[in-house]
């Protein structure tokens, strides 16, 4: 009998271990607000140059375009918004062409690497009109965003 209870603490104490790392509400917003109309996120990926193309709204620094911790659906990549032009429903890592800030108060700077690493684009924050530019650094080849 002690045999089996000290095996069952064991077996508790292994599955109560380590939990996984949560997603946080805002990765959850960012994912799931990302293609509605009305979010008030500041900042906007195209997959196409000029401001064209599929497009997908970011208000959020994302560590990794490609690997987003969703609750209850494991591990997900951010897409281009479907139904909004050429790219719609392709992973916006190593997809953008340009973007937009419309932040008044922060500058918004891409990254070639995740984690925030690597060659970086960055838009200057609005005065008060958009900032639009096409990304020359990380022109298709970008993992991460955060306001700099």
């Amino acid at each position: 009998m002690k045999a089996l209870s000290v095996a069952s603490v064991t077996g508790l104490v292994m599955l109560a271990g380590t939990p996984a790392q949560a997603s946080t509400p805002q990765d959850e917003d960012n994912y799931w607000l990302g293609c509605q109309t009305y979010n008030n996120f500041k900042f906007r990926l195209y997959y196409n140059s000029n401001t064209a193309g599929a497009h997908r709204d970011f208000g959020y620094s994302v560590g990794n375009f490609g690997a987003v911790e969703i609750y209850g659906s494991g591990t997900v990549s951010y897409t281009f918004c479907s139904g909004t032009g050429s790219g719609g429903g392709q992973e916006v890592k190593n997809n953008a062409a340009s973007a937009t800030n419309e932040h008044t108060a922060y500058g918004a700077c891409v990254y070639y690497s995740s984690w925030f690493n690597g060659a970086k684009d960055g838009l200057q924050p609005a005065t008060p009109t958009p900032v639009s530019r096409n990304l020359v650094n990380t022109y298709n080849e970008n993992a991460s965003f955060q306001w700099c």
